[in-house]
């Protein structure tokens, strides 16, 4: 072990070998002192002093040595009370001996908040009295009492007695939340807000209680700390429901074009099934918005009736999906998020395109899903959570219009234009369970997303009635809509104002994604493994599933 301070360097090497010190570069011989103290001794009487020339033996009595204070004589020091009784501190003892103490700085713990809701509380003098007895020696001769909290929460007030001048109450009185917030910041003053009324309604032992407590322990130089908490509890979550009820049904809406358009149709009446499984991930940029993955997993139906003109065709297609989404905030909040979506479409192509190669859809569905929240937030050193139940619903329009070029007997290139238009809507989101309960606004959002792409498509035979088909898709999509209204929360049972949430900054901004599918059928059944990429985010996605005709 080395240490360097300006030109002194001082060597630890292993016990074997010597210790070394140098300073501006000169090795310097360390010389040894020892005294004959002995811990039943008052004072020593010798002094040791070993250099590398000799011994020399000190006779501190006739040297004069005993004649010099200490040291340790300090102006001024602190002493911290813990107001809990139990005694996890004691008082500092022989305060009488430090010479020139001028100053003694006690600091009030909170430990006395656990065992009450009051924000205003009085010390017992069974608390106060073994402090006094120490200080008494000391405050008689002149030596000044401060007080303090040591808590960045509370204030300590005490009385004074004009005798002795010890103390004869000490006073801890509570500071509102709202102090430590700017009248320029209205959203975390009335979220402060709502926490302060949430003060005390909760009893002992409760970890609502138990939430309390850490913030009342927090110290003078912990605002920091404190800081956090208050943006971890203010349900950040529920920023972007929007968007994640969007995600959800547009997993749907992939299976359901990818058993339209990338599985033949044996006969003119088509039920196909598919079973599936996708994973998903979500970053932004936007403070105030949580990135989270998600992994879904439903089935997806659509039943076509192909006309006797080819690229002519209509149906109905229906699908549920349960969207597992894992937040990474502090607690590692969860919201499953469980879909049902129902819808028919049209296929048409111009009379005079006889191999049906130009086509256009058109399509509508409706959907209905429901949530359950479990948001789990960070105070100080615990994880603490509130959980809700809400729905959403809406409804959305499709139109795309495709030209499929085959290339050869084995590959297709498919040029598309799409246009999906999109409404949906979240009621009333109530906190029934937990800490810190919010509520949300319901609120809704209208999507308009252009999307334009290039699929490629090859099929492979692998045996009688069974092909490998490998597709690869590429597109631009971009949101023109109102995606994300900011959404707005207030603290649950307390009368505090609403304050807004953040508002994702990069919904409006395009996106590029590449899509890997690689299937096998023998139009009876088969098996799909996909991959994804969007450069939005930079999302990497994935997914599963088994499908089914008949």
């Amino acid at each position: 072990m080395k240490k360097v301070e300006g030109g002194v360097t001082i060597k630890v090497p292993p016990k074997a070998t010597p210790v070394t010190v140098t300073i501006n570069g000169k090795a310097v011989e360390i010389t040894g002192v020892d005294t004959n103290a002995t811990p039943s001794s008052v004072n020593a009487t010798e002094a040791t002093v070993t250099s590398p020339s000799g011994v020399t033996v000190l006779d501190l009595a006739k040297s004069g040595f005993l004649n010099f204070e200490s040291n340790p004589s300090a102006t001024s020091i602190g002493m911290y009370v813990d107001t809990s009784g139990i005694k996890y501190t004691n008082p500092i003892q022989g305060l009488s001996n430090l010479a020139g103490l001028t100053d003694i700085n006690m600091y009030f713990g909170t430990e006395a908040a656990r065992y009450t809701n009051a924000r205003a509380i009085e010390l017992g003098d069974n608390i106060i009295k073994p402090y006094n007895d120490a200080l008494a020696t000391v405050v008689s001769t002149g030596t000044v009492l401060n007080t303090n909290s040591s808590s960045l929460t509370w204030l300590a007030i005490p009385t004074k007695s004009s005798v002795t001048g010890l103390y004869d109450k000490v006073y801890l009185v509570k500071v509102p939340y709202t102090d430590f917030v700017s009248a320029k910041d209205p959203n975390t003053y009335n979220f402060l807000d709502g926490l302060e009324q949430r003060y005390g309604v909760e009893g002992l032992g409760t970890r609502e209680k138990e939430l309390f407590n850490k913030l009342n322990d927090l110290g003078k130089g912990e605002q920091h700390i404190f800081t956090q908490a208050v943006d971890e509890m203010k349900g950040h979550q529920y920023a972007n429901i929007q968007q994640r009820t969007n995600a959800t049904g547009n997993a749907l809406d992939k299976e359901f074009r990818y058993l339209r358009h990338e599985w033949r149709n044996p006969t003119k009446q088509n039920n196909k099934i598919k079973a599936f499984g996708l994973r998903d991930e979500y970053n932004t940029d936007t403070a105030g918005i949580i990135d989270y993955k998600s992994n879904a997993y439903g089935v997806a139906y659509v039943h076509e009736d192909e006309k006797v003109r080819m690229g002519n065709s209509s149906g109905w297609y229906a699908g549920a999906v349960t969207n597992r989404f894992r937040f990474k905030d502090l607690g590692k909040s969860k919201e499953d998020q469980t879909m049902v979506k129902l819808g028919v479409f049209k296929t048409m192509s111009p009379k005079g395109d006889h191999n049906g190669a130009l086509q256009w859809t058109i399509g509508g569905d409706v959907f209905a899903g429901i949530n359950n929240m479990k948001r789990k937030f960070w105070v100080v050193d615990d994880t603490f959570e509130a959980k809700s139940t809400y729905h959403t619903y809406g409804a959305a329009l499709k139109n795309e219009l495709g030209y499929d070029i085959r290339m050869s007997e084995r590959t297709h290139l498919r040029p598309y234009g799409a246009l999906k238009m999109e409404y949906g809507r979240f009621n009333d989101v109530k906190e029934d369970s937990g800490q810190m309960r919010l509520e949300v606004k319901g609120n809704d959002y209208f999507s308009v997303k252009p999307e334009a792409g290039l699929e490629f498509k090859y099929v492979q035979p692998l045996a009688v009635r069974t092909n490998l088909t490998v597709g690869l898709t590429a597109a631009y999509e971009n949101e023109l809509g109102k995606l994300q209204n900011g959404n707005q929360a207030r603290v649950r049972y307390t009368t505090a104002g609403w304050y807004n949430l953040e508002k994702e900054k990069e919904d409006r901004r395009g996106n590029g994604k590449f899509d890997l599918n690689i299937g096998i059928d023998n139009t009876r059944f088969g098996v799909t493994v996909n991959a994804g990429y969007d450069t939005k985010g930079n999302n990497v996605r994935g997914g599963i599933g088994f499908r089914a005709i008949y």
